[in-house]
């Protein structure tokens, strides 16, 4: 059954930043920043946040240009979500111990990927706080039969050793 609905649509890729580049400030250069109004929420984004505070989410292509406000991308363009979260995690032995998964749909409501839990590497090693400030989520539109449709992509990340969780969903547009 779900190989019938990668006849519409076909997501090859869908990964997590490792934790080693979350923390490089290339993630955010000076031109993104420029570009980001302070305390910014870009692109559609959606979410609620409890117990993690975040300061900027917004999705930007590989070459760290942002995706624009429309979110209308190419097929087969790495459309990358970030998220800035300032404080909240909590950080047994100085660590932290992060969840992810996406879920994407079509407009129409039919699952097209169910990602495993992105952050599964590091439940034994968890991360440095610095480099859990930066949550990067990757996912990429490789077929999409009627270009009328788009892709809501739902993500939730969330703390393993304590109790914050951001849920939310933005959409993206196939030019």
């Amino acid at each position: 059954m779900k190989y019938r609905h990668s006849l519409y649509v076909a997501l090859l890729f869908i990964f997590l930043v490792p934790a080693q580049a979350w923390s490089q400030k290339t993630m955010v250069t000076n031109t993104i920043a420029a570009e980001i109004d302070n305390l910014a929420i870009k692109n559609g984004i959606k979410f609620k946040a409890t117990g993690l505070t975040v300061s900027e989410a917004y999705l930007f292509f590989d070459d760290e240009s942002l995706v624009p406000e429309n979110n209308k991308v190419t097929l087969n363009q790495n459309v990358n979500l970030l998220l800035i979260i300032e404080e909240g995690w909590n950080m047994p032995g100085g660590r932290v111990y992060p969840g992810s998964k996406q879920v994407l749909k079509l407009n129409t409501g039919v699952e097209i990927l169910n990602s495993e839990e992105l952050f599964a590497a590091f439940d034994e090693t968890g991360v440095s706080p610095e480099d859990a400030r930066y949550i990067t989520l990757n996912a990429v539109i490789t077929e999409l039969k009627d270009k009328k449709n788009y892709v809501i992509v739902n993500f939730r990340v969330w703390d393993k050793k304590g109790s914050g969780e951001i849920t939310g969903s933005y959409k993206l547009y196939v030019k």
